[in-house]
């Protein structure tokens, strides 16, 4: 009993620290342009069509980019991986301030520099996720990935958010200039991280032996050969298809259907920012039984039941509630869901798997956000947060059995 109480409070690595601090800044900046990029839109051409073209383009990276940035990032070292680009990202945000300040924003232009944001930001995540599997002992993962999901739920849904909208309405390029400063200070911070390359027979092959295409391929492979790794990412994805179909038409929902002003949309993802803090403080500290597929599963009929409830019941009160529940079911799948990819993954294989897993889930997001755009040009707003409940809740009755049945080991895979 002593011993697992020692090892249960045992403090996480220095190392893993400087990367929250990096992870943190990056996910600020991000949480900024989230906000900023769409409000630019809509300020431009507030078709539903239109909004939805930059969302496509800003997430079209993940399908495109994401599996190459993940080859590259087992390669290299990450944490140089991670600040590169970080750099790079901090640059193409202070091109979004020139084309605001010498007035020449364009849907096709915020598309084209959406796109060139999230392709280097496939190399930052896949770095994050590298660095995390290196830094952290397998058994503090749910620990470390409950850290990760309060910064980005801190960062990403609270704190650029809400200042975006504030920042935006001083001056439009003023969110643009600040999220450019965040990610230049995560490089700062994250470029002085050391880590040891894996060892093992799988590291000394993708070092030696293996070409960039068959690394990438063996990433494929193992996603879809463990039938753990196979159900999670097909999940993940058409999760990921509704859930693109109701953040493309977010700002439209706030300020259109809700009348919400652009300042106080944001007030949204607060309230889901909250229920996910909760999550993250609850999963973190639970024991293991209250951390497999079951709860897994709690949390996926959670998400679809709020978001059937902000298509019914359209009015702030209401959707502000929904948000909240909607935070803490997310939540709970972010830490759990992780945490059961990086135990089936070799530690060698991680940039590539993590990678190649958000190509099959995140890459199918362009896909949700326009059909998102159609649906709300179609039947209204309202009908695309329906339809997308009513596909997590046929998904969920699909998948279940495998979650409950079908648990991971408490080891971390290393071959």
């Amino acid at each position: 009993m002593d011993h697992q109480r020692a090892s249960s409070s045992a403090a996480l690595p220095p190392a893993f620290r400087r990367l929250l601090v990096a992870w943190a800044g990056s996910l600020t900046g991000d949480g900024l342009r989230v906000i900023a990029l769409p409000l630019l839109a809509v300020s431009v051409n507030s078709a539903p069509v239109a909004v939805a073209a930059v969302a496509v383009a800003s997430t079209l990276p993940w399908l495109l980019v994401a599996i190459p940035a993940g080859a590259l990032v087992d390669r290299f070292d990450p944490a140089r991986v991670m600040a590169s680009a970080h750099v790079v990202r901090a640059v193409l945000t202070v091109a979004v301030v020139g084309i605001i300040v010498t007035g020449n924003v364009t849907i096709p232009a915020l598309c084209a520099i959406g796109f060139a944001i999230t392709s280097a930001e496939t190399f930052a995540d896949g770095s994050a996720q590298s660095l995390l599997v290196r830094i952290v002992p397998h058994a503090h993962l749910e620990r470390a990935n409950a850290r990760f999901v309060t910064v980005e739920t801190l960062a990403l849904d609270l704190a650029g958010p809400l200042a975006a909208g504030v920042l935006f309405l001083i001056a439009p390029w003023l969110p643009f200039a600040v999220s450019a400063l965040c990610f230049l200070l995560a490089a700062v911070v994250v470029v002085a991280i050391r880590t040891t390359r894996p060892t093992g027979a799988t590291a000394q092959n993708d070092a030696d032996v293996l070409t960039p295409w068959a690394r990438i391929r063996a990433g494929l492979v193992r996603l879809v050969s463990d039938p753990m790794l196979r159900v999670l990412v097909i999940t993940v994805a058409v999760m990921a298809v509704a859930n693109a179909a109701t953040d493309a038409m977010l700002v439209l929902y706030g300020t259109q259907t809700l009348g919400m002003s652009e300042a106080w949309y944001p007030t949204l993802l607060v309230a889901y920012s909250a229920g996910t803090l909760i999550a993250a403080a609850l999963v973190g500290r639970a024991n293991s039984r209250l951390r497999g597929g079951q709860v897994m599963m709690v949390a996926l009929f959670g998400i679809s039941a709020t978001m059937i409830v902000l298509g019914l019941v359209p009015t702030v009160a209401a959707a502000l509630v929904a948000f909240a529940v909607m935070g803490l079911a997310g939540g709970t799948w972010n830490v759990l869901s992780a945490t059961r990819r990086q135990r089936r993954t070799p530690r060698a294989m991680i940039g590539r798997v993590s990678s190649a897993f958000r190509v099959v889930a995140w890459g199918v997001t362009p896909i949700g956000a326009a059909l998102g755009g159609f649906a709300g040009e179609r039947w209204g707003i309202t009908a695309v947060y329906l339809i997308a409940g009513g596909v997590i809740a046929l998904l969920g009755l699909m998948v279940v059995r495998s979650f409950v049945t079908n648990e991971p080991g408490s080891q971390l895979v290393e071959s």
